[in-house]
């Protein structure tokens, strides 16, 4: 081989080598721009996820916002259920007298008027007649030995217990038979 030759020979390789070496760096630009592409779409997906996670707990949030709302605006009233309970009660006394038949009808109007605004915001009197001692409901005051009533049964109401939204917010007060 002369130099001639030799020298095409070497220019060749180097074209080759050079083609090659393009070649390998588009293949490595566009392996490249693959996995940065491939980055990003993980990254888009991370923040999807997340941005789901945090709407679902702000709409957890909202539910349960709504929730307590609720319950408060349902037993707002209590302070004020139980003052006028005392003037209910008082009525009740009244009616229990007859002494005057114009002023028993009157008491007796404004008696249903207020049983019929308690029942409209929820309040109940709590049942004691012929019930068994139940301490969720009923405070024992007194307690007798009584052969006509079973063994913690309900001898007397001593003051009535109400309920507010099936909440009790007065126990009664009761006479409780114990053998």
């Amino acid at each position: 081989m002369n130099d001639e030759e030799k020298i095409k020979k070497e220019e060749i390789e180097e074209t080759e080598t050079e083609e090659t070496t393009k070649n390998n760096k588009e293949e490595t630009k566009e392996e490249t721009e693959e996995d940065i592409i491939k980055q990003q779409e993980e990254t888009i997906q991370q923040y999807k996820d997340k941005l789901q996670r945090v709407h679902a707990d702000f709409e957890n949030y909202k539910k349960r916002s709504e929730k307590e709302r609720l319950e408060f605006v349902k037993y707002a009233n209590e302070g004020l259920i139980l003052k006028v309970l005392e003037a209910y009660e008082d009525l009740e006394r009244a009616l229990e007298v007859e002494e005057d038949k114009n002023l028993r009808e009157g008491v007796e109007l404004i008696y249903k008027k207020m049983t019929k605004i308690l029942e409209e915001e929820g309040v109940e009197p709590i049942e004691t007649e012929h019930q068994k001692f139940d301490p969720f409901k009923h405070e024992a005051l007194m307690t007798e030995n009584n052969e006509e009533y079973e063994n913690n049964e309900i001898i007397q109401d001593l003051q009535k217990g109400y309920t507010l939204n099936s909440k009790v917010i007065r126990y009664s007060k009761v006479k409780v038979c114990k053998k």
